[in-house]
């Protein structure tokens, strides 16, 4: 769109800061640009900057690791949301569905590995998902070089519970049209 998504306003509130509100009461990093991000959230770049949204995963994930060496430390996250920063409409419910149904996963498919939002025309959005750490990090070390990989070859392969957004909440906003159409949409 040749502007900075997340700092695009909708109903008075940057992107990013909505999506940040979705997120309360969880930890939370934000990889990427820091413009609009409220202070005091942790704010880190994908190496190198501008590498794709699984270098931006891999930057998120090291971030939320514990420190090393601590007796007794914290173990760190066992699950993790991967969301983007152009989700207008993502609420808490709906991302507590997602830990929900990727924790206590539907009988057909024995502890998944990634919950992720399907919209009603059946359209996977991969950057508003919840992921096992365990595997998340196994994927990104089988992988190697992170740049330029998509998040669609990062899931290949794994156990996928779909979490049907029949509201809109995992619409992202692409295009000029897409902004509008939000925008409209917060106005009804």
């Amino acid at each position: 769109m040749g502007r900075h998504k997340p700092a695009l306003v909708i109903g008075g509130r940057p992107i990013i800061v909505r999506v940040l509100e979705a997120a309360a009461g969880h930890r939370v990093v934000v990889v990427g640009d820091a413009d609009a991000v409220p202070a005091g959230v942790q704010v880190v770049r994908e190496q190198p900057a501008g590498g794709g949204p699984v270098a931006g995963i891999a930057a998120g994930l090291a971030a939320l690791q514990p420190i090393a060496g601590v007796a007794g430390g914290p173990r760190g996250p066992q699950l993790v949301a991967v969301l983007a920063g152009d989700l207008p409409f993502l609420t808490g419910p709906a991302l507590t569905e997602l830990f929900v149904a990727l924790d206590s996963g539907p009988v057909d498919v024995p502890r998944p590995d990634v919950a992720v939002a399907v919209d009603l025309a059946g359209r996977t959005n991969w950057l508003c998902a919840v992921w096992r750490v365990d595997v998340l990090r196994a994927r990104l070390a089988d992988l190697g070089d992170l740049v330029g990989v998509s998040v669609r070859r990062l899931a290949a392969g794994l156990r996928l519970v779909h979490v049907l957004d029949e509201s809109g909440w995992s619409s992202d906003v692409d295009t000029p049209e897409d902004l509008d159409e939000a925008r409209r949409t917060e106005d009804r």
